[in-house]
């Protein structure tokens, strides 16, 4: 299955994190998009195939971002954070995000995150689920 670049949104305050991980992805032909996390998140979201957020932003968390968002724009987020997903309050547990990915993120790794999520989300656009 070929997979089309798609537009995403990298939310992260640390520049050269976000530099390492913007080039892996675009490396595979996406238009990568940087915030720091400022402005409207769900703005922000609504305009990009795949957000990537971080757990530490400019100003607020990433989980303080998460919350300005809707619950259908964070189905499309993967959230990179320096805690395992066991060890966080089950308030962020209880946000419906595609993905967890612990800190520091490999570039690589994120990447065949990305490339899981686009398959995903084409293969139940071809293969809707039936109402029975």
């Amino acid at each position: 299955m070929k997979i089309a670049p798609k537009k995403i949104l990298l939310v992260h305050n640390d520049r050269e994190e976000r530099g390492r991980l913007g080039i892996m992805l675009s490396r595979f032909g996406h238009e990568v998009k940087f915030s720091n996390g400022k402005g409207c998140p769900d703005q922000l979201s609504r305009d990009s195939d795949l957000v990537i957020v971080d757990d530490k932003l400019a100003g607020q968390s990433g989980f303080d971002f998460l919350k300005k968002i809707s619950s259908e724009q964070c189905e499309k987020v993967i959230y990179l954070s320096s805690r395992l997903w066991v060890e966080v309050s089950t308030e962020l547990q209880k946000i419906n995000v595609y993905e967890w990915i612990t800190k520091p993120a490999d570039p690589l790794k994120l990447a065949v995150v990305v490339c899981d999520y686009f398959v995903t989300i084409a293969g139940e656009k071809a293969f809707p689920e039936s109402k029975v």
